[in-house]
């Protein structure tokens, strides 16, 4: 540096700090600044670079110490709620950004980062409005664009978000994070071909996109082409093997081959902790937890699902009937909220949201929480925190309701399930993840509020029967509708509803029946709703009025539809399969009093529909009588699953308390 001028020094510094050589700036800033320590820039270039390095009470210091020798630098206080906003102090980040806006009213920056705030808050509207605000300064702002686009589509103007998204395409054609998003809104609005369209469009610039890839496979799951989305899981994997999300979305998606193995899922399960977990092993601290079997216990629920969601109004029941004390109940929530949500709060000691924590932030609030029994409500679910347990925050963790299964971890101490998803000798654990069988069933219903009256059967008016399924279009495979159209050809003039998105798979399900002999005019389609268009859900039940009969889906059961069509009346009839997820309907079938509608198989389940189709008196006394075999049953005693999951949590307790301290 001696052969530079101080100016040329500079200019050397700032291009290694825009290049992301922050060793290199630091290390000219630092000798700069020795020549004048009360430059503002250079100390606020300093406090840019500790920054980007994670040092940010350093950061701090050095921004405000140049704030303080010149106040009206408007990038000054830009930077500053940037850096406020990592930190998760909204209040004076927004203070910072009004403050660069009295400085320079017509900048486009402080707005967007308002919008940021808004985002994280979840305060739609505003956001929108702070991201329009900046556009207005700056009209080719790439990411406020996609802000703005999300901020729509949250606020529920999925289709201007949409509009958006379009008209920025056309400017920017080679721009894959527009198209990518682009793709998103339209999978969430329910145009599978669109978004797929928009995903390729994307790969088209930049092949080994490993976020496209795995929207794209995504994409490819709601079609149920589960070959194509597996192996779009595994090459965006194969880009960026480190990521733990499209890890847990590949196990998913195995979970709905139609083959309905065992051994692929659990070898990939081995996988995830191999990958993930075992770098993470060494960081497992003994947990300090009083070793008091008999005292009051806390326990923490993990989910981005407290909200009205199946998740959700499977699990509020339970918390809301739990003995407190006995047991003080603490959420960590990472997702969206709702009135569902202001149920959950009032029903908790402890409120904590998460959204916008990483997993080892999480995780040492977990700890410090001194939290004894940690749930997982996800497993390998979307916006899963499997990264916050993988850490071992709690001495005892547990999974439950993501879906009826194991996640596979090896920090999770135990999943609950019952005596039919899992009789003893078919665990299926990649680990010491151990089975906890409730008595009788491991989840319950709650009927939703303003739920209609259970409708006649349609056969009596239409003069044939209707076969239908309402589960996610995904769990559908050519096997099932193999079965499905034996039933069909067995049935006279019989009809089948099916629940999906609009797009080819539509087309694919109709020529496939056609191809086999069944007229397109006995399949129909119930139209699926976005989350900005979805109805009520007892308008979204009524659509069991004109169903007669359900059929389960295979090697995947429902739980939720099945519970939804006993309610309204419906008799179910399911296979079972190999895994807990393939069991869910003798479960339910076996807790309403119905275990001869759930086979074992293909050929039984045919003749149970069929017999069930050409005995109208049977159905018209079930439809009468199910609601009420429902009612009586454990599926609706929430306070009966709250005591069994309690007693279940106190000897888990017990057994932590007897055994060493030493973490597992």
């Amino acid at each position: 540096m001696s052969f530079l001028t101080p100016q040329q020094a500079a200019d050397l510094a700032v291009e290694h700090h825009r290049a992301g050589r922050f060793a290199e700036a630091e290390g000219i800033y630092l000798q700069l600044l020795a020549s004048e320590p009360e430059n503002p820039d250079l100390l606020h270039l300093l406090g840019l670079v500790s920054h980007h390095t994670g040092r940010h009470a350093e950061a701090l210091e050095l921004i405000h110490r140049a704030i303080a020798i010149n106040p009206n630098m408007a990038p000054y206080h830009n930077n500053l709620g940037t850096l406020l906003i990592e930190l998760r102090d909204y209040e004076r980040a927004m203070a910072a950004y009004h403050v660069a806006l009295r400085l320079e009213p017509n900048s486009a920056g402080p707005w967007y980062n308002i919008g940021i705030i808004h985002t994280r808050r979840r305060e739609w509207p505003l956001a929108v409005e702070a991201y329009r605000t900046a556009l207005q300064f700056d009209p080719d702002y790439p990411s406020c664009v996609l802000n703005l686009a999300t901020a729509l589509a949250a606020s529920g103007r999925l289709d201007e978000g949409i509009a958006l998204y379009e008209a920025a395409l056309e400017r920017r054609p080679n721009d894959v994070a527009i198209a990518t998003n682009l793709g998103n809104l339209l999978k969430e609005r329910g145009d599978t071909d669109g978004a797929i369209a928009r995903y390729h469009h994307a790969l088209g610039f930049d092949p080994n996109n490993p976020s496209t890839l795995n929207n794209l496979a995504v994409a490819f799951q709601d079609q149920g082409r589960h070959a194509e989305s597996a192996a779009a899981y595994r090459r965006s994997l194969e880009i960026k093997p480190g990521n733990a999300e499209v890890h847990s979305n590949l196990i998913l998606a195995m979970l709905y081959d139609p083959r309905g193995e065992p051994a692929p899922i659990v070898e990939e399960q081995r996988r995830w902790n191999r990958q993930h977990l075992d770098p993470l092993k060494t960081a497992w601290r003994p947990h300090s937890n009083s070793r008091d079997p008999k005292r009051r216990l806390k326990i923490g629920y993990v989910s981005a699902d407290l909200r009205d969601h199946v998740v959700g109004r499977a699990v509020l029941p339970v918390i809301e009937r739990h003995d407190r004390d006995q047991f003080e109940i603490v959420c960590y929530s990472n997702g969206e909220r709702d009135a569902v949500t202001k149920r959950f709060a009032a029903h908790v000691d402890q409120w904590s949201d998460t959204s916008n924590l990483r997993d080892e932030v999480v995780a040492e609030k977990i700890r410090a929480d001194e939290v004894d029994i940690l749930v997982d409500l996800a497993l390998h679910t979307s916006d899963n925190r499997l990264l916050t347990f993988a850490r071992k925050p709690a001495p005892v963790q547990v999974s439950w309701l993501g879906y009826p299964g194991t996640s596979g971890l090896e920090a999770i101490d135990y999943r609950l399930t019952d005596p039919f998803l899992e009789p003893p000798g078919m665990e299926l654990a990649a680990s010491g993840e151990q089975p906890f069988r409730l008595p009788d069933i491991w989840s319950c219903y709650e009927a939703p509020s303003g739920f209609p009256p259970v409708a006649e059967s349609p056969a009596l008016r239409a003069g044939y029967v209707t076969f239908g399924s309402l589960n996610s279009f995904f769990k559908i495979n050519a096997r099932t509708l193999d079965t499905w159209i034996e039933i069909l050809r067995a049935v006279d003039q019989s009809r089948l509803r099916l629940l999906t998105k609009t797009g080819s798979h539509r087309k694919w399900v109709t020529e496939f029946m056609c191809e086999r002999g069944i007229d397109a005019s006995r399949i129909i389609f119930f139209d699926y709703e976005s989350a900005a268009q979805v109805r009520p859900q007892a308008e979204y039940l009524r659509r069991y009025d004109l169903i007669d009969v359900a059929l389960d889906t295979f090697p995947y059961n429902g739980m939720t539809t099945t519970c939804d069509a006993l309610w309204m009346g419906v008799p179910v009839v399911s296979l079972v399969g190999k895994l807990s997820l393939g069991r869910a309907g003798l479960s339910l079938l076996s807790n309403v009093g119905l275990p001869e509608f759930a086979v074992d198989s293909p050929a039984e389940y045919v003749r149970t529909a069929v017999e069930l189709a050409r005995d109208l008196p049977r159905l018209t006394a079930l439809r009468r009588t199910l609601r009420s075999r429902m009612q009586a049953s454990p599926i609706l005693d929430a306070s009966r699953l709250a005591r069994n999951v309690e007693a279940a949590y106190r000897t888990m307790w017990e057994t932590w308390c007897q055994q060493a301290g030493e973490v597992r």
